[in-house]
Order: C-alpha cells, then sequence, then structure tokens
C-alpha cells in the first residue's frame, strides 16, 4: 500500500545527500526551504535562517494579531487615545 505524503517545499534532497554535504544543499536551494526525503518519504525540512527569521517574525505577528482582535472583542468600551499620549 503506498502513502501519499504532502511536500511543503518546492526542492527536495536526499537524506544520503543532505547528510554528506548539507552545506551544499542549502547553498543549491538558493533561500527556500529544502524537504530532505528518506524512503522518497518526507523526513524532515531544513530551513535557510534568513527564511527561518522571517517565518518565525510572521508567528510572532499573528500571535500579536489574535490578541489585539481578543482585546478588540472583549466587550470593554474602547479608550481613544492620540499618539502624542503614548
Amino acid at each position: 500500500m503506498s502513502t501519499i505524503s504532502r511536500v511543503m517545499a518546492s526542492m527536495s534532497a536526499s537524506i544520503t545527500d543532505f547528510k554528506a554535504n548539507p552545506n551544499a544543499v542549502i547553498e543549491q536551494s538558493e533561500g527556500e526551504a529544502i524537504v530532505v526525503l528518506k524512503s522518497n518519504e518526507p523526513c524532515f525540512y531544513a530551513v535557510p535562517p534568513d527564511l527561518y527569521e522571517s517565518m518565525f517574525e510572521a508567528m510572532e505577528d499573528l500571535a500579536l494579531l489574535m490578541q489585539a482582535n481578543a482585546r478588540m472583542n472583549d466587550g470593554k468600551e474602547p479608550i481613544e487615545v492620540s499618539l502624542d499620549d503614548l
């Protein structure tokens, strides 16, 4: 029976190639995430530092947005404040 796996990267490398020279694989990705395959199944993703930082910042922004939305919908009366007061 075959298994279907979702691959969340446009580039892939075998685990053998990755283990042989991980730096070369990362350099060839040109800043994109790479799915590392073991027996043609996703084993893990290798993410270059700049992309990881961008992903982490996006997650932080989403968390702040969710917090702001929760505060806006908490039923309390909003208080108007000018930027000069801050």
